[in-house]
C-alpha cells in the first residue's frame, strides 16, 4: 500500500471510510466561521442523507486538492501561494472544470 494513500478501516461495507489522524492548523477567526457556515450549508443541501459534511470534511477535500495539484502552487508568501491557487482554480473553471 502507498504510504500516502488513505487506508480503509475495518467494518461493514456501508461504514467504510478512510482512517484519519488529527493535524492541527492555525486558522483565522473569519476562516473558522466561514468554514463552519459552508459545512452547514452543504450538509443541509445534501440530496442524499448519509455521510455528514463537517468542517473537517471540507479541510480534507481542500488538502486532497492541494496535494493533487501542488505543482501549480508558486510563491514565497501565503498571499502569493493563495493567488497562484486561485489562478489555477480559475483556469480549471474556464476549461470546464477538468
Amino acid at each position: 500500500m502507498n504510504p500516502g494513500s488513505p487506508s480503509i478501516s475495518s467494518g461493514s461495507a456501508s461504514d467504510q471510510r478512510p482512517k484519519t489522524r488529527p493535524k492541527t492548523a492555525q486558522i483565522r477567526t473569519d476562516q473558522w466561521s466561514r468554514l463552519d457556515e459552508l459545512a452547514r450549508d452543504l450538509h443541509d443541501a445534501r440530496s442524499v442523507k448519509g455521510e455528514r459534511i463537517t468542517a473537517n470534511t471540507l479541510i480534507r477535500v481542500a488538502i486532497d486538492g492541494l496535494v493533487a495539484h501542488g505543482g501549480r502552487l508558486h510563491g514565497d508568501t501565503e498571499e502569493q501561494l493563495l493567488a497562484s491557487w486561485l489562478e489555477f482554480l480559475g483556469e480549471r473553471k474556464a476549461a470546464g472544470g477538468r
